[in-house]
């Protein structure tokens, strides 16, 4: 990111972060964007391409919550507050943009149905009593859609919803 510190127009500072915005959402490609290195001063189009991919991933990972924003060290105070604001003017964009992506790559969820039951005995032993419970999941992606089910004892289950509730917490 030293790279930015040669820019002290804010305007251009700001156009640069939305350029890395534009390459996240797929406005703008490689060739593109090393290109359009030359019109932001810089003498080697890798280097502003490198740059343009590093902002990109964080403003990524800034929108997938994997972190919060600190400021950068290597910015000015005032450069470095520009870098949220930016997101913030574009994080629709950015938003619908990972969803469309990971709605094509990841598989969702579509419905999830459980069932509990009692069994009073099998042809093994007629006192084995013990409840089961069945979950089955729906979940597709663009290009398949399947289900999955499986049974589990109560103890199962509860070890289930403690990594659940501690994935999800």
């Amino acid at each position: 990111m030293d790279e930015l510190k040669c820019i002290d127009n804010k305007e251009i500072f700001i156009e640069v972060l939305h350029l890395a915005i534009d390459y996240l959402i797929g406005n703008i490609n490689k060739q593109q964007t090393l290109r359009s290195s030359h019109k932001f001063g810089f003498q080697n189009a890798h280097d502003f391409l490198l740059v343009t991919q590093r902002i990109s991933n964080y403003y990524k990972d800034l929108s997938l919550a994997k972190f919060t924003f600190t400021p950068f060290s290597c910015f000015n105070p005032e450069m470095s507050g520009l870098v949220p604001s930016v997101l913030a003017a574009r994080q629709s964009e950015i938003k619908k943009h990972l969803e469309q992506y990971y709605s094509k790559t990841e598989s969702i969820i579509e419905s999830f149905e459980w069932d509990t039951s009692f069994i009073f005995g099998d042809s093994n032993f007629v006192g084995n009593i013990k409840q089961i419970t069945t979950l089955n999941f729906s979940f597709s992606n663009l290009k398949l859609q399947n289900r999955l089910v499986f049974e589990m004892n109560n103890e199962k289950l509860n070890d289930f919803i403690h990594l659940l509730e501690t994935v999800l917490a």
